[in-house]
């Protein structure tokens, strides 16, 4: 693990987006909790805990040459080529714009994915989107986002700012998890971005 550390470090040390070594970590620990309840396969659900961003397409342009990186990293630390397949389909597969919908294979692969979902919502997910927001010089929100309403300020629709990913994305999350110790992990932090977004329409 301290190979993989060191790999995600070097590999994701310019990112500005939320989506560094930090988060990777974090993923981690989430992972390693919900495993804990719902005994997938240790060493392949902290290993693509770690390393999933390390192919994300939002961050690396050629998906291909990512994904072969990562199979050569892995090979040279020992891993079998079946546990080298698995890593590989879970972190091509788990994040809201490959599988916004879709059903995954293995319990290991949806361990992985509820934790990733996990550090996208609450307090942490808040600030990850902004950071992400800046990362694509993104307003917070557009005149347009929001609706006055019987003298109260509510979302209104769509845009390319930060709070329409909220509306887009974030509060969808909790009902999209796989395994249900995500599930309970998951409501404090569900229910803080909305006690969030209330405070913004009144303070605005």
């Amino acid at each position: 693990m301290k190979n993989i550390i060191k790999f995600v470090k070097n590999e994701l040390s310019k990112d500005n987006s939320g989506h560094g070594l930090q988060h990777a970590l974090r993923v981690y620990n989430n992972a390693k909790k919900i495993n804990n309840k719902e005994k997938g396969n240790e060493k392949i659900v902290l290993t693509a805990a770690l390393i999933h961003d390390t192919v994300d397409k939002k961050l690396f342009e050629n998906f291909e040459n990512r994904i072969e990186h990562v199979k050569q990293f892995l090979c040279e630390n020992n891993y079998t080529l079946e546990e080298i397949n698995e890593i590989v389909y879970i972190i091509s597969n788990i994040s809201w714009n490959n599988g916004q919908n879709s059903d995954l294979n293995s319990l290991n692969a949806k361990i992985v994915r509820d934790a990733d979902r996990l550090d996208a919502i609450g307090a942490i997910g808040i600030i990850r989107t902004i950071e992400y927001g800046n990362s694509k010089q993104r307003n917070f929100y557009d005149d347009e986002n929001i609706l006055l309403n019987d003298g109260k300020y509510k979302f209104n629709k769509i845009t390319n700012s930060t709070l329409s990913h909220f509306y887009e994305k974030l509060l969808l999350l909790k009902d999209k998890l796989h395994t249900k110790t995500a599930l309970n992990m998951a409501q404090k932090r569900h229910d803080f971005m909305q006690l969030f977004l209330k405070e913004f329409y009144d303070e605005i």
